[in-house]
């Protein structure tokens, strides 16, 4: 057995990982598959980073999410747990409650909808000759879908919207008003839970759900579902499906618009091949480098190294969706790739993203918008120069400034 060791101070997981996670991942995945070393608050963890490895360790029973809130002196309240905090079999109870709401098939009629949205959006911004497209498009456009999909009544969306970008800005905002935005996404599901509604009505994402678990037993004794992770659900649903989908489409547009030229308008020419570069592009980067922790219940052999039962693993999906043993030339952006749909950034197995539809479609409908409306998109600061926030585990995009009119 052999790993690379890092000291807590010399954790290459650190802010220069999280503006380009490529070099690191790459000298891990090439020198050491498994690497032990430490992240920037000095815990010991293990980073699988091999393709294969990735997509076997995403359906191992042995390494495991499950978790257990920590008591803090309060009432319990949303988020306190959420999905990805299970194992099967009650991951699997918990998420059936929302999964068949947020299938394609069920989602389709919406996609007009959708695209309305888009384009309200960017009819807002006028002509633009420069614009910060998280600001501007980003954030209100899918805010504006998530609201719409999940069915979030129009009185609830203004607190909504504050406590969604407090709590996606993990490094932003103070404790307090952490706090707050916590609190005010705890009171909307429970008024979405509490909500009296049709037994035969029609109702957005959380009011299906509402209905399902009332209807399997979650208002009488012994539900399958307890009230508490419910409530979990409905606030995952929001804060996941909202800051996820914001930095996607950044960092897809930011890929496109230092492409070649006319990389961006090219989709406006064929919107039918828009869903099959969405893949490419969710390769190319994505907000989360990593899966969620997992856990190894047993001692679990990973290409010839043994991760010792009770250690802390990583798995790479950035790294395997860069792996040249999968991918050819994994570090060029070619949106008509034969191994695209082979990317990981939605998971794989039983935690495959509950909301991975909602987002092809909101991203899928943000990116023609923008290809038809800004085919000129280009950058108005180098790469080197945007912000990055956020943490190893989540990589946040803080602006995107971007040039939208004709080039000269």
């Amino acid at each position: 057995m052999s790993f690379v060791s890092f000291e807590p101070t010399d954790s290459p997981l650190g802010a220069a990982f999280v503006s380009d996670p490529g070099p690191v991942l790459a000298r891990m995945r090439e020198a050491c598959p498994v690497t032990r070393t430490v992240t920037p608050a000095g815990r010991v963890v293990w980073v699988v980073t091999r393709e294969a490895d990735v997509r076997a360790a995403l359906r191992d029973p042995r390494l495991s999410l499950h978790s257990v809130p920590h008591p803090s002196g309060r009432r319990r309240r949303a988020l306190d747990r959420t999905l990805v905090n299970y194992d099967p079999p009650d991951h699997t109870r918990l998420r059936r409650l929302a999964a068949p709401w947020l299938a394609p098939a069920r989602l389709a009629p919406l996609r007009p909808r959708v695209d309305a949205v888009a384009r309200r959006t960017l009819d807002a911004l006028g002509h633009p000759e420069r614009l910060e497209l998280l600001g501007d498009f980003a954030r209100p456009f899918a805010f504006a879908v998530l609201c719409e999909v999940m069915g979030v009544a129009e009185g609830d969306r203004p607190p909504v919207r504050r406590a969604l970008d407090v709590l996606a800005d993990s490094g932003g905002g103070t404790d307090r008003e952490r706090e707050s935005a916590l609190d005010a996404l705890d009171a909307c599901v429970r008024d979405e839970a509490d909500r009296e509604r049709p037994p035969d009505g029609v109702g957005g994402v959380f009011a299906e759900t509402v209905r399902a678990w009332r209807a399997a037993g979650g208002a009488a004794d012994g539900p399958p579902v307890p009230r508490d992770e419910l409530l979990d659900l409905l606030a995952m649903l929001l804060l996941a499906g909202y800051d996820s989908t914001v930095q996607a489409l950044g960092m897809a547009v930011l890929a496109l618009v230092t492409a070649r030229p006319g990389t961006l308008a090219s989709l406006a020419a064929d919107p039918a091949s828009v869903p099959g570069a969405l893949d490419e592009l969710l390769r190319v980067d994505t907000p989360g480098p990593f899966a969620t922790t997992r856990h190894a219940l047993s001692d679990v052999e990973v290409s010839g190294t043994m991760i010792p039962a009770g250690s802390a693993v990583l798995l790479s999906v950035h790294a395997a969706n860069h792996d040249p043993r999968a991918h050819e030339e994994p570090h060029r952006l070619r949106l008509d790739r034969a191994t695209r749909a082979r990317q990981l950034s939605f998971g794989l197995g039983a935690h495959y993203c509950l909301g991975s539809a909602v987002a092809r479609m909101s991203l899928t409908a943000a990116l023609e918008a923008l290809a038809v409306r800004l085919p000129h998109l280009r950058p108005a600061v180098p790469a080197d120069r945007l912000r990055w926030g956020g943490g190893h585990q989540h990589r946040r995009l803080l602006e995107l400034p971007l040039l939208a009119g004709t080039p000269r």
